[in-house]
């Protein structure tokens, strides 16, 4: 049986899956920073984690030490987090021309977020949602299916992992993304979290469905 724990970061929480609980007890602080890492990008060195109130100082420990177990949540804090903030424009007084150039600047100060914004919505429908809707049909099939083993039930649990933690990546960047004053790159912005969360919660809901099978 396949055991999960929970990670919060920045308000939002994302699932660590584990095969089973004894792999969960062995896993050391250190294994699970470096999955960590996998997920969200932040060196290990930067990470501090916090589970009961304490923080898990030693990395050589295993998880058991502290005693970590299926559906535990663990804090994640980070040593030196900067976020850039571009804050508000300050306005140009002393010519029209330069008041000109300036709103220039703030158009395409705006038009660049919304590229980079761009680039995660490109990914988000053209990778990731034709995947989800091609694991929804597999899991239709699977459900259909007079036979089932339990590798296929863990296959189809795993491939729902990995695609919760793709889409969490995107959430992750979207969270620490800053728009500043931009009110068109805030509301883009805003859209593509709502549908990288609405797809997040349709993996979620299909993969309780295969977890639930009784084989």
């Amino acid at each position: 049986m396949s055991a999960t724990i929970q990670i919060k970061w920045h308000h939002k929480k994302f699932p660590i899956e584990f095969a089973s609980i004894k792999d969960l007890e062995a896993t050391t602080v250190k294994d699970l920073k470096t999955h960590i890492q996998r997920l969200t990008g932040l060196e290990p060195s930067s990470m501090k984690l916090q589970a009961f109130g304490a923080f898990m100082t030693n990395d050589e420990l295993p998880l058991s030490v502290y005693g970590i177990r299926p559906g535990c949540f663990i804090k994640l804090i980070e040593a030196c987090h900067h976020k850039k903030d571009h804050g508000p424009p300050v306005p140009a007084k002393d010519h029209p021309k330069k008041a000109h150039h300036h709103h220039k600047e703030v158009r395409n100060e705006e038009q660049e977020l919304i590229d980079k914004l761009q680039v995660l919505k490109t990914k988000v429908d053209t990778e990731l949602a034709p995947q989800i809707k091609t694991y929804e049909k597999e899991v239709k099939a699977f459900l259909n299916k007079s036979e089932k083993t339990e590798k296929e039930k863990k296959a189809q649990i795993y491939k729902a992992a990995y695609l919760g933690e793709q889409l969490m990546l995107i959430l992750f960047d979207l969270d620490a993304f800053s728009c500043g004053v931009h009110i068109n790159a805030r509301q883009h912005r805003k859209e593509l979290v709502q549908v990288t969360q609405a797809l997040l919660d349709k993996v979620d809901e299909i993969k309780s469905v295969v977890k639930n099978i009784v084989l």
